[in-house]
């Protein structure tokens, strides 16, 4: 059965560990809004903070009132997932978790045609984005009762990062 869509900013249970939260950021390359996930139940993996938008933070906020935020994951740097993450990691302290910036991973064809702008900017890439610690295939992060696996999963975007749970 389809999922309905869920409210902008009100937790979704998906699991025993995993709620999604909904950006507010309805659009033609988000559909309802970007999906930021909550892993976990005291310390708290966020993965894709999501778009700047201060009613998404109260809302990220509040789902996590009483636990403590102490990972902040991030796929890959497009706009609608990475730029809530630094104000995020400035109001928790939580490290921001990453492939790297957004130009990591690019093929060398990539990167030429990237200089020479027939990209146009692509889909909204951040390239401000910055992760505090750099992760790779295979590695593994693990909070309290949690543990995820990286998976390089290029091709929707070079450095594109999938988490495994379990």
């Amino acid at each position: 059965e389809p999922m309905q869509k869920p409210k902008a900013g009100t937790p979704v249970a998906l699991a025993q560990d995993v709620r999604l939260l909904l950006a507010p950021n309805p659009g033609p390359m988000t559909h309802w809004g970007t999906n930021t996930y909550l892993l976990g139940q005291v310390q708290i993996a966020v993965i894709d903070p999501g778009p700047e938008s201060d009613a998404h933070l109260d809302a990220i906020l509040a789902a996590t009132k009483g636990e403590a935020i102490t990972h902040i994951l991030v796929t890959h740097a497009h706009a609608d997932h990475t730029p809530l993450a630094a104000r995020l990691s400035e109001l928790t302290g939580a490290p921001i978790l990453g492939f790297g910036t957004a130009d990591a991973g690019r093929s060398d064809l990539m990167q030429r045609l990237a200089r020479t702008d027939v990209l146009e900017g692509g889909e909204g890439v951040d390239t401000r984005f910055r992760p505090d610690i750099e992760v790779r295939d295979g590695d593994q992060i693990t909070g309290e009762h949690w543990q995820l696996r990286v998976v390089h999963t290029p091709g929707h975007f070079a450095g594109h990062l999938s988490f495994a749970h379990g």
